[in-house]
């Protein structure tokens, strides 16, 4: 019970310090204050099973982007750090790799470090003696909790949306794009479905806060203001505290809903268990009203070369042509079911590398590839450019 008051008084105090007049956004270490109101950025997340590829995929794009001069930023959300496995040591604040593209990985240990460290000097004057060291150990209790960190980097992903950072190298005032590559499909379906379901809490905490307030809150901050005739009770800054994290949370709910805005790029391989995966995925997001802009299809099998008759490696009953030809065959049925179910989004077919992606060079064929790829847009000249036809 103690714990819970001095959690409130913390967030409330955290809302006060970090908050600007009503309506504005808080300051954060992810974002850098410019004086106005940031324009906003295009949001794409590339999700997927795991192994699919979907961390070569969104390096792919983000370099493509940067190469046609648009300012790009390329988060990942990925424990693993599959991310810095391609550019080296990256770190969670943003890191210019190439012209007009900055990136950066977010580490769940490091945001829930931040959080909570935050939190503990705002209990620490509240608490004192023996108290003190018992509110303490809860906290550090607390960090082992499920969905701590993954409320943690929520709220990294939310100041990054909202406030995003200004470029590093590039004298555009804000990203074009800016692209997440993101954990597993089960991972991002709960990490992108947060803004509907925190939503829904605070409401109902807000609710809860205001019953107590009228029970016995508002009777305890009477005492006080009659001490003092003339003057009005305060504030209730626990409910002030949740109003700003709802308004925050519909801010941000409203800009990945935006179908012009923010879009999921889903990564697949032509095989029956991602397939299965990438079509239950698409129909979670879309329950939670996001936005399935493309389809990316990744490891595919290159059709046979023509041989000059007479070579050997032509056999048809060869035992190793013969497996090539039963996985190709494979591919296609799987690709064929992908491609009908995604037949109103983009799609794109990625051969199979003969060398996996290790560093940027390495990722050139790739590049080449996105360079035409653009998710599906609402827009009414989206109808009649030809977007929905398989990209190749």
């Amino acid at each position: 019970m103690l714990l819970s008051r001095l959690w409130k008084r913390a967030a409330s105090r955290t809302a006060k310090d970090t908050a600007g007049p009503a309506g504005t956004q808080p300051s954060t270490p992810h974002a850098q204050q410019s004086g106005r109101i940031p324009e906003q950025s295009e949001i794409w997340f590339f999700g997927g099973k795991g192994g699919v590829g979907k961390t070569s995929c969104a390096a792919a794009q983000a370099l493509a982007l940067a190469e046609k001069g648009e300012s790009t930023l390329l988060v990942s959300t990925d424990p693993a750090h599959n991310l810095g496995d391609l550019f080296g040591e990256i770190g969670g604040e943003p890191r210019n790799i190439a012209p007009r593209l900055d990136v950066m990985e977010l580490d769940p240990d490091q945001e829930c470090d931040r959080y909570l460290e935050a939190v503990r000097q705002r209990i620490a004057p509240l608490v004192s003696g023996e108290r003190s060291a018992t509110v303490m150990r809860q906290l550090e209790l607390s960090r082992h909790a499920p969905g701590t960190s993954e409320a943690a980097l929520f709220d990294a992903l939310v100041e990054i949306i909202l406030t995003p950072p200004a470029p590093l190298e590039d004298e555009a005032p804000h990203y074009r794009h800016i692209l997440f590559d993101t954990a597993p499909s089960g991972h991002t379906i709960r990490l992108l479905s947060l803004p509907e379901v925190l939503g829904g809490w605070l409401e109902g905490m807000l609710g809860q806060r205001r019953r107590a307030i009228a029970e016995r809150s508002l009777w305890l901050d009477s005492q006080q203001a009659s001490e003092t005739p003339g003057e009005e009770a305060p504030e209730d800054p626990i409910s002030e505290a949740l109003e700003q994290r709802r308004t925050r949370y519909a801010a941000l709910r409203q800009r990945l809903s935006d179908t012009r805005m923010a879009r999921v790029i889903l990564v697949s391989t032509p095989e029956k268990l991602p397939c299965m995966e990438t079509r239950r995925t698409r129909e979670a997001l879309e329950a939670h009203g996001l936005v399935v802009g493309g389809l990316i299809i990744n490891q595919c099998l290159p059709e046979p070369a023509a041989q000059e008759a007479g070579d050997p490696l032509s056999a048809p009953h060869e035992p190793q042509t013969d497996w090539v030809a039963t996985w190709r065959e494979q591919q296609q049925h799987w690709a064929a079911r992908l491609e009908e179910a995604f037949a109103d989004r983009p799609r794109l077919r990625l051969l199979r590398q003969p060398k996996l992606p290790e560093d940027r060079t390495s990722l050139a064929p790739l590049v080449a590839q996105f360079t035409t790829f653009r998710p599906w847009s609402p827009a009414p000249a989206a109808s009649s450019c030809g977007c929905a036809a398989v990209v190749r």
